[in-house]
């Protein structure tokens, strides 16, 4: 086995996979360094990719050249659009995974792929010399040298699992943790943080009662993330909803002291957005009843994923609390839930590129950033394994700005304003989301793409095409006339004069009465017209936004000889190193009147 390589990247998870195919795509030779090469992918928690926000992001990834959202379609057992009823800007896939077969194709694909290592092995420590990382240091491999590493640990630094009182050195499915790395980045100069997450029980199929559950009917449909799959479902799994009980809250207030979370064993801050049964019990005790979902894990149907039941309770309250729900009073359990504590850095100790701000080449990406979820730690992968490969070859930075895509709302919050919870994406942390659609992330990120060898000109130039075709027919429409004898003009009770332009902005036409059957981005040319209004006020909004990021903050500025800035002003700009005064307005704790004195100072040095 060789050791050296152009990158190295430290863990095999979601953000790993996204950066180790960035580097190898663009002809960099990467080791890939993880504890089971069997669980690459793993999906130790819910068994689905996508959901609100979160699956425009894997969209994103999948626009900007990444791998997520066609492992997901290829291991996809459902699939649905999420909040239909609701405007586009929320519209938002999610799919059921076959969790094992997700793992097996990527296995499978990577070891076809001849930039890329695979190594199973423990890296303990990095290789520095003077603040610059020079590679890893592995219990089995020793030293292996690198231009750049990316580390993508997930939730194994440090990691262990918690039931009650009972507690395991390990992470998820009884998987080794890496168990001195974290103390090594804490000799470097980096801030560790303590999180927490955790995640339900798992139930046997045959054990469960269906006649006391609602079944989810779901109609066939040809959805998909990745324009490079194709793949279509020809039969829809189907999912199960029931909920807790009197009795459930019952059970759980006699025990709550007994819980990993309330006894004080606990000391990582958890996910304030994805709660456990206890804690929702606890902060919503008006609320007598919460939603359960049952989802399968695999195509097989043979084990459950209890979704809305997650808890740190040890196993003999988890039996009580799982019989207590309709549908399990017989339920047979094949592992109970957890919760799981582990360490993290500080994402303030990280530029946007992800590169860290305290050893040169090293990068870091997915939940070791303080983030939560599988779509999110993807969405940093690709953004560092396109960074690290752009280093190697003497590029310019890729930084997403916020209207342009969650992925770039989602780089900037952590890096500019950190988090003392794992990081959740929401489509409230955007103010562009509008802007943001699950149908235009080809149009947003065609040109980040291209521009960082993400894809070819031809690919590029296909996309391009679309969105002028969509144009040219928008401007048809707008000179195009209904006749209020046509067979169209009589359905819609249309007086003449009026534009088809004009007719297709009423929600209430159909759109394939206008643009016919078979118009190929029916969708895309229909959104942009009925929200034309509402878009323009956005890019209008955006583009005040885009004035203050264009304002380049010097790298060797010096906060403490800037003019009238607030003592608590000096202090984040000089921790955080914002590079624009768009970023810097975005960190907690700089107000108006900073940002005036920053820009009074760029003048001053300008002339």
């Amino acid at each position: 086995m060789k050791s050296n390589y152009d990158a190295i990247v430290i863990g095999g998870g979601h953000a790993g996979i996204e950066a180790t195919y960035a580097l190898a795509n663009r002809n960099f030779n990467v080791a890939l360094i993880t504890l089971n090469i069997k669980r690459l992918g793993m999906l130790p928690c819910n068994p689905s990719i996508g959901g609100s926000a979160k699956g425009i992001i894997t969209r994103e990834i999948d626009a900007l050249g990444g791998v997520q959202g066609l492992f997901a379609d290829r291991a996809m057992i459902q699939i649905k659009m999420l909040n239909t009823s609701k405007g586009p800007a929320v519209w938002s896939l999610r799919a059921q995974i076959d969790k094992d077969k997700y793992s097996q194709i990527i296995l499978e694909d990577i070891q076809n792929q001849k930039n890329i290592t695979l190594i199973e092995d423990e890296v303990s420590d990095l290789i520095v010399d003077s603040q610059n990382c020079l590679g890893v240091k592995t219990l089995a491999h020793g030293d292996i040298f690198s231009k750049v590493t990316i580390m993508t640990t997930g939730v194994y630094m440090n990691s262990r699992i918690l039931r009650g009182k009972d507690i395991k050195h390990n992470g998820p499915d009884g998987e080794k943790t890496s168990s001195t790395l974290s103390k090594n980045l804490a000799k470097y100069g980096f801030e560790i943080i303590r999180l927490k997450t955790g995640t339900p029980c798992r139930i046997y199929t045959d054990s469960i009662d269906f006649s006391k559950v609602e079944k989810e009917i779901l109609d066939k449909n040809e959805l998909c993330f990745s324009t490079k799959s194709n793949i279509k479902l020809d039969e829809q799994t189907c999912c199960y909803l029931t909920h807790t009980t009197a009795r459930t809250k019952d059970i759980i207030l006699k025990n709550i002291n007994r819980s990993s979370l309330y006894s004080g064993i606990i000391k990582g801050i958890g996910p304030r957005y994805c709660p456990s049964v206890e804690d929702k019990i606890v902060r919503f005790p008006e609320k007598e009843t919460h939603h359960i979902f049952f989802e399968p894990e695999t195509s097989r149907c043979d084990i459950m994923y209890i979704n809305g039941l997650s808890t740190s309770m040890p196993e003999d309250v988890q039996d009580q609390m799982i019989a207590s729900v309709p549908g399990l009073e017989n339920a047979k359990v094949q592992k109970y839930g957890y919760a799981i504590e582990y360490d993290a850095i500080n994402p303030l100790n990280l530029y946007k590129s992800l590169e860290s701000k305290i050893l040169n080449n090293f990068f870091s990406a997915g939940q070791p950033n303080g983030t939560s979820g599988y779509e999110e730690a993807a969405a940093q992968g690709i953004v560092a394994g396109i960074n690290a490969a752009n280093k190697l070859d003497n590029m310019p930075n890729m930084e997403i700005k916020r209207n342009d895509a969650y992925i770039g709302v989602l780089v900037d919050d952590i890096v500019t304003k950190g988090t003392n919870e794992p990081y959740r994406m929401l489509t409230s942390r955007a103010e562009y989301r509008l802007l943001l659609r699950n149908d235009n992330v080809d149009q947003r990120l065609a040109k980040y793409a291209f521009d960082n060898k993400m894809i070819g000109a031809d690919a590029y130039s296909k996309i391009i095409k679309k969105y002028d075709f969509i144009q040219e027919t928008i401007e048809k429409l707008k000179n195009q006339y209904v006749s209020s004898k046509s067979k169209i003009g009589q359905k819609y009770n249309v007086d003449n004069g009026i534009s088809y332009l004009k007719l297709l902005a009423n929600p209430e036409v159909n759109p394939k009465d206008i643009l016919g059957e078979d118009y190929p981005y029916i969708d895309e040319l229909t959104i942009q017209v009925r929200l034309f209004g509402y878009l323009k006020k956005q890019e209008s909004a955006a583009e005040k936004m885009l004035r203050l990021e264009l304002l380049k903050l010097p790298e060797d500025i010096d906060y403490y000889k800037v003019d009238n800035l607030a003592t608590e002003a000096r202090q984040k700009l000089s921790q955080i190193r914002p590079t624009t005064i768009g970023q810097a307005s975005r960190i907690s704790g700089i107000n108006p009147a900073d940002i005036q004195m920053l820009m009074f100072y760029l003048n001053n040095r300008r002339k």
